[in-house]
Parts: structure tokens; C-alpha cells; sequence
């Protein structure tokens, strides 16, 4: 069963791990800088326009100074935006989420550009063997390229966004973060499960708080043939109209819907404010209209069958 889930603060991580990153990160480029000084031959085949006698240690310096400022001055950007966004609760908060992520992607292709550029790359000649590996490795990526595509398409179309509560697959929960590559969605077994981003967009898919924050609310109760059925009517009234998650305007009704076998059925219907803290106030007042039957004499009937046995 479904528990409250109240929102919380974008991901943030942690500063051991930030540096761990950066250092793997920082050891990979420096590794790829020295083997190509080692192996000339090797860049010149990739590169044929590339000269090393274009290139030395201060271009170097500036190539890593310029990438590691890039990636410094969108980190600050992204984390005060964040910070704002975090300080602002009346925003629609799922377009700056998004904003804040192709942000990041941005700065990494800037970053980039601007090191090959420094380096003295030749950027066209980059293009084209991008171009050509795409077409060899074209079919075993499809499907990170389908789910890359498709994490872009949520980004500006927002199906769904960082805190909606969704359902799809099989699976329910609060929308974590849209990754490029999947969307991470914490069910409400606090487990974490990670749904590629093209199964969003293909699969059948219930958002719950996509306009806003309201929800339906349906009771089902039996009361017995010898009840007070106006009584009823009128307690079950009460009740919902004391309750503070419920919708006064319009406000909440009560339906006769059937003459069972063993009880009359009513139905107890109403709009939460918060569908999210739904499950709670439902339980608040069934508890309520326990209390109030038990009060009033009012009986919940059950099945019951009778067995005759012959001597």
C-alpha cells in the first residue's frame, strides 16, 4: 500500500564523491594527453591534420584552465539555480529542473569544443569520424540513442516532471530526476527503480499530479436494513466537512447506490487538496465514520451464512 510522500530538496552529491569523480575524470584526460605525446603515429592516423609542433605544454595548461573554468562556472550557475528554485514554492519547479539539467549538458559540450579547439583540433575532420563510427555502431546503440532522444523530448515536452507522482509499468512513485538516459522513480517502498526514458514516452502512462495537486476521493460503506438511512446521509456529511484535505467547493456528496443481499450500499465521494496526502485522510475518516455509527447505533453488516445440518 501507498504511504505519504512529501517533497524533498533536489539530489545533491555528496562532496566525497564529487572529488572521487572529478579525480577519475581529470586521470582519464591527462592519461589520453600522454599517450598521444607517446604515440604520435596514432593521433596522426585519427587526426591527419593535427601537428604536434602546433602544440605544446602551455597549450596544454590552457586547454585543461579553460575546461576546468567552464565546468566550474556552470557548476555554480546550476547549484544557485537550484538553490532558487528550491526557495520558491509557488513556481512550477519542473521546467527549471529541466532548464538546470540540459544546462549541465551544455556546459560539458562547451567545455569541450574549447579544449580540441586550444589543443588545435580539427574540429571538421572530428565530425567526420564521428560521422562514419555512427554509422558502424549505429544498430548497438540504438537503443541508448532512442532512450537519449526520448530524455530531450521529456525535457521540453514534460510528460512529467521532478516531484509528480506517476504510474507506469507496473510501477508507482515520485518522479526523482529525468536523467538523458532514463527517469528515476521512488516507489513508496522506498526502493528506486530506473525506467528507460523511451518506455515514458511509449508505455501507457498515469500522472497523477500532472495539472494539480487534487484527487478524487470514493468511500464504499454498508449499513444494515434497520439503519437510519437519512442518518447516515447526514453523518457521513459531517464528517467530510470538518475534514481539511477535502475540497469544500465543490463540496462532498453522498450516493445510495444499492439494496445488496445483506446492506444498503452508500458511497462517500470528495476532492482532496493534496492527493498526495490522500491515503491519510482517507483513513482519518473511516476511522471517523466508525466512531460516528458506533455512536449513533448504526451497524456495518457482514456476510454471514447460515448452515443447516440434518439428524
Amino acid at each position: 500500500m501507498a504511504q505519504e510522500q512529501k517533497t524533498k530538496r533536489p539530489f545533491m552529491m555528496p562532496t566525497w564523491l564529487a572529488v572521487t569523480f572529478h579525480v577519475i575524470v581529470w586521470t582519464i584526460l591527462l592519461g589520453l594527453v600522454a599517450y598521444a605525446i607517446v604515440h604520435p603515429e596514432t593521433v596522426a592516423v585519427v587526426f591527419p591534420d593535427f601537428k604536434w609542433s602546433k602544440i605544446n605544454y602551455a597549450a596544454i595548461l590552457k586547454a585543461i584552465l579553460f575546461v576546468w573554468v567552464t565546468l566550474t562556472i556552470f557548476r555554480v550557475i546550476k547549484r544557485a539555480m537550484l538553490k532558487w528554485i528550491g526557495n520558491h514554492d509557488k513556481i512550477d519547479k519542473g521546467i527549471y529542473y529541466s532548464f538546470v539539467t540540459l544546462l549541465g549538458y551544455v556546459g560539458w559540450v562547451i567545455a569541450g569544443w574549447g579544449c580540441l579547439s586550444l589543443l588545435g583540433v580539427n574540429l571538421q575532420s572530428l565530425a567526420v569520424i564521428v560521422g562514419a563510427l555512427s554509422v558502424g555502431i549505429g544498430f548497438g546503440l540504438q537503443h541508448v540513442v532512442n532512450n537519449f532522444i526520448s530524455g530531450l523530448l521529456i525535457l521540453f515536452e514534460r510528460p512529467i516532471r521532478k516531484g509528480d507522482w506517476i504510474k507506469i509499468s507496473g510501477h508507482e512513485g515520485i518522479v526523482k530526476n529525468i536523467h538523458i538516459r532514463s527517469t528515476e522513480l521512488e516507489t513508496f517502498a522506498k526502493t528506486s527503480v530506473l525506467i528507460p526514458n523511451a518506455d515514458v514516452l511509449s508505455n501507457a502512462l498515469e500522472n497523477v499530479t500532472k495539472i494539480d495537486s487534487l484527487g478524487r476521493m470514493i468511500i464504499s460503506i454498508g449499513v444494515s436494513y434497520n439503519s437510519d438511512l437519512h442518518l447516515v446521509e447526514k453523518l457521513l456529511l459531517n464528517i467530510a466537512q470538518k475534514e481539511e484535505n477535502l475540497v469544500q467547493d465543490p463540496a462532498p456528496f453522498v450516493l445510495l447506490t444499492d439494496f445488496a443481499d445483506s446492506s444498503v450500499q452508500f458511497e462517500l465521494r470528495g476532492t482532496f487538496k493534496d492527493v498526495t496526502k490522500g491515503l491519510a485522510t482517507k483513513s482519518r475518516i473511516m476511522f471517523a465514520i466508525w466512531d460516528a455509527f458506533k455512536e449513533n447505533n448504526i451497524e456495518i453488516p457482514f456476510p454471514q451464512q447460515v448452515v443447516h445440518l440434518d439428524k
